[in-house]
Formats: structure tokens, C-alpha cells, sequence
């Protein structure tokens, strides 16, 4: 550890000296990152085709070793019953769950032990450690979420590679920054730099990878971070292209508006998709819910989803992993599977996926978005051929309009979710259908459910998130956790200059005014008295009657700091006088901008401490 410190204090100090330790700094470490997350992006998909070919292996020998048993069982029935081997069926299902459940069961096992964090999608711990713990990720989820996320998808695990990605990607930022000791700012501008480069090294979509880092981890887009993100995404299609080429994600037709009247149907997909988007994130978290309150052993909630995933995967191949090869099937021509089969895809995938990450599972959600997507538009472009009065487009384009309007309605990202797909499928033409499906598909998410599919495992846990800010601690405490009653109060006739002797011999930079009868009647704040400096000539004929400003906002001891921090942003004030519940002329203290945010932060270091000892 110290050779480490002393490498990165001499890069440093050397950067000091050739005087680009500053914004040049930032850039060649996102340049560095983007590198590092396009090889840990390629490394990571060839390590799931290494596991998946490793378990099947495994679990093939082990269903070999099942079927001579069963086989050696029957000949002792057939002799005494007349039992036929012939009659015994059901291998498959034995070896694709065999697969299924191992894996998910290793999942479990490496999870628990080494990264609990590495757990589920890993976004949303990306975002928690942007917002709570400025950027700070521990180095070991980069090596942990690959291995785990790989068995996860190998064994039939119904989820996405981006999230994993995502979270490596941002591993990897935020591990650079601590190495070299950049500012708290400069870690989290790293951790969406990682976020970034794993994105577009994964699509090969390095537009819409600087707007995810930007619109969905760091919910911030300004020039200043931007430009890193972007270096880092660049950066990573570079490497990506160089070992797959400058080829879309998804080979599709061409697809393109057939008449303008095709909107309003572009409307209605739109509202269809929000809905499925509500439903995925509630049937998602309803899961875990479920899992979690079966008193059972983690290894044997593993096995269970496993076993679904099985049974589930004998018919229905196409759900398990992460369904490329299915989203372009469908995408190229949604009739070869027909109505019946893409409404069960569609469900089944919401079902299948919550109950991987239900069981314990890794791996990401946006990848199933895009399933249930492809699978809803479909459907839909089947549904409306033949409808008269205007030209209406292959059942394909509708697919693809679907699958961009299903992932904005559970991202509440629109504009990645535009950008993305039109980066994947590389059809430009479509743009404006996919602009009105998603606009309204993410309207209608948010006027179901506030969160996003990404916030709402945060909210859960009572982390609420806006730019940095976690508000649910604030609105769990109240007034009465930072009342200063001891302040100092002043009556109405105390002079001007009596004011100012007070305010500069002690701490206090306001003052509650009470009347001759001990009632409050207002406050007396840096604002008043700086209004009065400005004329000498009536400063000695001032009093505090004639300074107090009586229409104050009014706290009592039962509100939350939240709403009282709202009223100082809003009114900016530093300190609100609080009152009686029903006499708002008994003072009983107040409250000040410095004793609200110091119980905030002690609350933050709090519950970081909590969750080491857990």
C-alpha cells in the first residue's frame, strides 16, 4: 500500500510540475478509463461464453450421471413393474435446470461472501455511491460483479450484461480517482466516465453512453462533466470497434415512417409501453419482496429461482440469458412467432428476470426492457395491419419503436433511451416515431410511479435521491432534533447600535423579537440590519420595532428538517424562529441553517458506519 501511494503522489506530483493537474488531468484519466472499461467490456463478454460452455459441460455430465441412475433404477422396476425407461422423460428439463440452479447458487455463494453490493442490477448502487459516498466504489466489485454476472447469464440468468458493465465501468472510475487523490467532484465526474465507456463499448453506441453517465448516474449534465464522459466513451467504442467492428448492435431491416397518420398508432404504443414499464418495475420489486420474506436459506432461494428458470427455459429458450439473438429475430420479422407466443415472451421475460434478481442473481435490466419491448411492438405491428385510410409500416419498425418506448418508460430517460436505440439498429429514419412513443411512454411511467426502475431500489431502502442530495434523511428528522432554545432574544425597543454590539460579541447572526409581554412578535436578520448600515444619518434613531420583520415563516417542533430546509433555499434565510403547536406568539427557539446541515451529515456518516458493521 505504501509503494502504491508513493506511484501515485510521484505521477502526481509530476503532473503538478508539467502544470496540467487540473481539467487536462480529469481528460487523460477518463481517457484512461474508457480504455480500462472497453477492455473490461470485452473481457467480460467473453468470459460469460467461457461459463456458459463451462456449465453446460458441468451440468451435462452431471445429467449423464442422473440418467444412468434412473436408468439403472428402471431395470430393477421393469423386472418386478413393468416399468419401460421409454416412459421416463423429462432430461432436459432435469439438465436445464441443473444449469440454472448452480449457477445461481455460485451467484449467491460469491455474492454473500465477498460483495454483497455486487448483488441485483448494480445501478442503482453506482448511483447511491455517487450521491451518498461521493463516487467512492470498493476496487474489489469490479472483479466480482464480472464473475458473478457472467455465471448469472451463462446459467440462463434472465438479465442484461449493462448493468454489470455499468457498474465495473464505475468500479473503475471511482478506483482511479481514489489512486490519485482527485477532488470528491473529479471521483464522481470518473464514476460516469466508467459508466460511459461500459455502455459503449456494450452497444457500440458512444452517444448515447455519454448521456446515460450523464442523465441516469450523475443526473446532472453540464459542460464540465460532459466532456470527460464523452472522452471516456469514445475512447471505449474505439476499442470496441477495433475487435468487433463499426457494426450496430442489432442487424435489422430498414425501417422507416410509411405515412404520417401513423402516429396516432405511435401514440397508443407509446401509453402501451409505460404501462408494461409499471408493471416490470412493481412485478420486479413484488419478487424480491417475496423472496425476502421466505424463511428459507439464501442457497435454497437460489436453487428455487434456478428451478423456475428451468422449467420456464424447456420451452421458452428464448428468455433465459440476454436475448439478443430473440430481440432480432423479432425485430426483422415479429410474425414468425404471432400473437400468442410474443404475449408470452413479453410477460414471461418480466417474470423470468424478476425472479433472477429475486433469487439473489446479477446481472442488469436493461437488456429485458429491451426484450419486452421488441416483443410488446411486435405484437402491436401485428395487431394494426390492415388498418384502413393510411399506410402503416411493417410490424418490425413498430418492434423497434417499442423496444426504445419500454426502456424509457422504465429508465424515466428518455433522451438515452432515443439516442440508444437509434445508435444499436443504426435506422435514423424511424427517429421521429421513436421521439413520440418514448415522450409519452415515459409521461405515463411517472404519473404511475415516481421512480424509476433504477431509484425505486433506492427509495426502498430510504435513500431519495436528487443531484446529491439525500432528502429521505432530512424528512425523517424534525425541528426538535436541531432546536437551539438558549438563543439570544431582544425586545422592541433595544436600539440599533445595542443590536450590532450583540452581534459582534457573540455567535449569533439573527435575533427573535419579543413585546413587552414576552410574546414574539418577528425576527431581526442580517438582511434588516445591512439595510440600516446603508444610512448612518438614522442609525441612532433606530430601534428593534423598528427592524423586525413580522411576517416570519413559522416552524414547530413536529416539522420535518426537509420542509424547513426547502423554506431557507426558497426565502434564503439562515435561521426560522420556532413556535408553540396553536400559539404562534410563544417562542420556544429556533432553528439555523449550520445546526440543520450538521445533523444532516452526522445522520450520513451515521448510516455508512451502520451498513461496515452490517
Amino acid at each position: 500500500m505504501i509503494k502504491v501511494n508513493k506511484v501515485s503522489s510521484k505521477i502526481v506530483e509530476a503532473a503538478r510540475r508539467l502544470k496540467i493537474f487540473d481539467d487536462t488531468f480529469i481528460l487523460i484519466l477518463a481517457a484512461l478509463v474508457g480504455l480500462a472499461g472497453g477492455y473490461f467490456a470485452i473481457a467480460f463478454r467473453y468470459l460469460i461464453i467461457y461459463v456458459t460452455a463451462s456449465l453446460r459441460i458441468m451440468c451435462g455430465y452431471i445429467s449423464i450421471g442422473i440418467h444412468y441412475l434412473v436408468l439403472q433404477i428402471s431395470k430393477i422396476f421393469s423386472i418386478q413393474h413393468g416399468f419401460d425407461i421409454d416412459a421416463f422423460t423429462g432430461m432436459q428439463f432435469v439438465y436445464m435446470s441443473l444449469i440454472s440452479i448452480v449457477g445461481l447458487m455460485l451467484v449467491a455463494l460469491i455474492t454473500n461472501v465477498f460483495a454483497k453490493e455486487a448483488k441485483g442490477h448494480g445501478v442503482p448502487e453506482v448511483m447511491s455511491a455517487v450521491a451518498r459516498r461521493g463516487g467512492i466504489i470498493r476496487p474489489r466489485i469490479v472483479i466480482v460483479k464480472m464473475f458473478v454476472s457472467a455465471i448469472c447469464i451463462g446459467s440462463g440468468g434472465s438479465v442484461g450484461r449493462e448493468g454489470p458493465i455499468v457498474q465495473i465501468g464505475s468500479a473503475i472510475g471511482s478506483a482511479l480517482g481514489q489512486f490519485f487523490k482527485v477532488s470528491g467532484s473529479a471521483v464522481t465526474v470518473l464514476v460516469g466516465c466508467g459508466a460511459a465507456a461500459g455502455i459503449s463499448a456494450t452497444f457500440n453506441a458512444p452517444i448515447a453512453g455519454t448521456l446515460f453517465a450523464s442523465e441516469v448516474i450523475l443526473r446532472d449534465i453540464r459542460i464540465t462533466s460532459v466532456s470527460p464522459i464523452l472522452i471516456s466513451s469514445l475512447v471505449a467504442a474505439s476499442v470496441s470497434r477495433a475487435y468487433y467492428g463499426n457494426s450496430p448492435a442489432f442487424t435489422v431491416s430498414h425501417y422507416e415512417l410509411a405515412s404520417y397518420g401513423e402516429l396516432g398508432l405511435y401514440c397508443v404504443l407509446g401509453l402501451l409501453a409505460g404501462l408494461v414499464a409499471v408493471l416490470f418495475v412493481k412485478v420486479l420489486y413484488k419478487t424480491e419482496d417475496i423472496f425476502d420474506a421466505i424463511k428459507i436459506h439464501w442457497l435454497l432461494k437460489a436453487a428455487v429461482g434456478g428451478l423456475l428458470l428451468g422449467l420456464v427455459g424447456v420451452d421458452f429458450s428464448e428468455i433465459h440469458g440476454v436475448g439478443y439473438g430473440a430481440i432480432e429475430a423479432i425485430l426483422n420479422n415479429p410474425g414468425q412467432y404471432g400473437i400468442v407466443i410474443l404475449s408470452l415472451f413479453c410477460m414471461l421475460k418480466i417474470v423470468m428476470t424478476s425472479v433472477t434478481i429475486g433469487a439473489g442473481g446479477s446481472g442488469g435490466v436493461f437488456a429485458p426492457s429491451l426484450f419486452m419491448g421488441a416483443a410488446l411492438g411486435g405484437l402491436f405491428g401485428i395487431c394494426v395491419q390492415g388498418i384502413p385510410f393510411f399506410d402503416i409500416a411493417s410490424p418490425g419498425a413498430y418492434a423497434l419503436v417499442g423496444m426504445s418506448a419500454v426502456v424509457a418508460g422504465t429508465t424515466h430517460a428518455p433522451i438515452q433511451a432515443i439516442l440508444i436505440l437509434v445508435e444499436m439498429t443504426g435506422n435514423y429514419e424511424i427517429i421521429l416515431p421513436i421521439m413520440i412513443s418514448c415522450v409519452i411512454s415515459n409521461i405515463v411511467s411517472k404519473k404511475i410511479e415516481s421512480g424509476s426502475i433504477y431509484t425505486m431500489k433506492l427509495v426502498r431502502r430510504g435513500e431519495s435521491l436528487e443531484i446529491g442530495k439525500d432528502r429521505s434523511i432530512l424528512r425523517k428528522l424534525r425541528v426538535g432534533d436541531v432546536i437551539v432554545t438558549n438563543c439570544i432574544t431582544i425586545n422592541m425597543e433595544t436600539t440599533f447600535h445595542e443590536i450590532m454590539r450583540l452581534m459582534r460579541t457573540t455567535n449569533a447572526d439573527a435575533f427573535p423579537v419579543l413585546n413587552k409581554d414576552g410574546e414574539f412578535v418577528g425576527m431581526i436578520g442580517l438582511r434588516q440590519i445591512s439595510k440600516a448600515l446603508q444610512n448612518e444619518d438614522v442609525q441612532d434613531h433606530l430601534f428593534a420595532r423598528d427592524l423586525v420583520l413580522s411576517d416570519q415563516y413559522l416552524l414547530t417542533l413536529n416539522k420535518d428538517l426537509l420542509e424547513v430546509y426547502n423554506e431557507m433555499r426558497v426565502g434564503e434565510q439562515d435561521c426560522l424562529p420556532v413556535v408553540a403547536e396553536g400559539d404562534s406568539k410563544k417562542l420556544i427557539g429556533i432553528v439555523t441553517r449550520f445546526h440543520v446541515m450538521y445533523r444532516y451529515n452526522k445522520e450520513l456518516v451515521l448510516l455508512q458506519g451502520d451498513k461496515k458493521v452490517q
